[in-house]
């Protein structure tokens, strides 16, 4: 017996999307939530990466002398201020802390890896080349000249005076009080400055689980922009399902 082709299809044999109609797909609730947390790390991730860029940037201009204040002008604090390379160095220690934050926050691998290379090594990397030595000298160096002999002159015999310690006294009418003077300290002059070294590996270590930290924490603090992004998007009909899923 044909079949009627304009009859109806039974509900069974069509997509449950055309038996509804409706279009939007189901809500998943463990899908709604891995997404808003993918929403809300793909959001901190690049504000953790642009602070870590700026601070290494603030970091190389104070390291060049960007902001230095002459120790003329600090006075008797001088000593107990850090130098510009000591600065310069927490501030770069400061941005590999941001560095980390971001890669552990952002859902690409690849690209979070490549912000800690570039924002992690040490700002005053020494090369490690040998030094050539000097060459022997080919001639022999003459031995110096003689001094001329110094001829001193005869001391000047004077007559022996008994008051001339007296008159002495009365020419300077306070001798004691030079000599109770005590002459001003004279600060010797700072040597060269040497660049701080990089960090040792408990130092490295805190840097890392510290930026780890921060960057989980500022994602769950974002955490209702990415509820918001969520929704929007399951209200586009993009399967929330798909987002997050390989992460």
């Amino acid at each position: 017996m044909a079949t009627n082709p304009f009859s109806k299809k039974p509900e069974d044999d069509r997509p449950k999307i055309w038996a509804t109609g409706d279009q939007r797909l189901p809500f998943n609730l463990r899908a709604f939530g891995r997404a808003s947390l993918f929403f809300a790390r793909e959001g901190v991730a690049p504000l953790h990466a642009w602070v870590a860029r700026t601070g290494r940037r603030v970091a190389v201009n104070v390291r060049d002398g960007a902001g230095r204040i002459p120790e003329a002008k600090l006075g008797r604090v001088a000593p107990y201020v850090p130098s510009h390379l000591r600065v310069a160095m927490w501030i770069k220690n400061l941005a590999a802390v941001h560095a980390h934050a971001s890669a552990s926050a952002d859902p690409d691998v690849r690209r979070g890896n490549a912000l800690v290379a570039a924002i992690e090594p040490h700002m005053w990397e020494v090369d490690a080349a040998p030094v050539a030595p000097s060459p022997e000298p080919l001639s022999k160096p003459e031995p110096p000249a003689e001094p001329a002999p110094v001829v001193l002159a005869e001391p000047e015999v004077r007559p022996y005076d008994p008051l001339a310690s007296i008159r002495a006294d009365l020419r300077d009418p306070a001798p004691a009080a030079k000599t109770a003077a005590k002459p001003a300290r004279v600060r010797p002059p700072a040597g060269p400055q040497v660049p701080p070294l990089p960090p040792g590996p408990i130092a490295g270590m805190a840097i890392q689980i510290i930026g780890y930290a921060i960057g989980w924490a500022s994602a769950f603090v974002a955490l209702p922009y990415g509820l918001i992004r969520s929704l929007w998007a399951h209200a586009k009909g993009q399967d929330l399902r798909k987002i997050g899923a390989e992460d």
